[in-house]
């Protein structure tokens, strides 16, 4: 009895181990490639230091350009941006907003953070460039990029509007 015993677990984790390799030997390119990059950006989450984080999300989605973690890294990466946004960390937040926009120009959310480094800077005009193009670019600050447009351009132009809507039109015509 007891030799059918250790003979039945025997077998029975030999069967484990055969459906491992069985499993692993099932997996198709795409999904050893998604695996692989979820593996590698779950080592760069990892990392607690956001400035080596950034540089470790930014090599990801350049060299990963095709990975459906790319939406995930690049939210990851505007989420650091926010934290040092939230500290004003403004000497750190304006380049690397800037490497970002270099990677991902259409990203408007990027803009906006650029645009507040910028402001805080006191580069106005550069600013109003930044907000502009958030606020063109459609995304979820779009909203909050024209409002704050709007107020630095009060600033420089004895509080009214005059030539936003012209300025705005300027700016689009680069973005095309």
């Amino acid at each position: 009895m007891r030799f059918a015993k250790k003979l039945f677990l025997l077998a029975g984790i030999i069967l484990c181990f055969g459906t491992v390799q069985l499993q692993a030997q099932d997996e198709t390119p795409a999904e050893k490639a998604y695996r692989e990059d979820y593996e590698q950006f779950q080592k760069i989450q990892a990392v607690k230091e956001p400035l080596k984080r950034a540089d470790e999300l930014l090599a990801f989605i350049q060299s990963k350009p095709q990975s459906k973690l790319q939406p995930n890294a690049q939210s990851d990466y505007l989420m650091i941006l926010d934290e040092f946004r939230k500290t004003e960390k403004w000497d750190t937040l304006g380049p690397q907003a800037e490497r970002f926009i270099k990677v991902r120009p259409r990203v408007g959310e990027t803009y906006y953070y650029l645009g507040l480094a910028l402001n805080a800077q006191k580069k106005f005009d550069e600013a109003m460039i930044a907000l502009a193009k958030c606020y063109l670019l459609q995304n979820p600050g779009s909203t909050k990029a024209r409002t704050f447009l709007e107020m630095i351009w009060k600033g420089r132009h004895a509080g009214k509007l005059d030539g936003l809507d012209a300025f705005i039109a300027k700016i689009r015509q680069g973005l095309v």
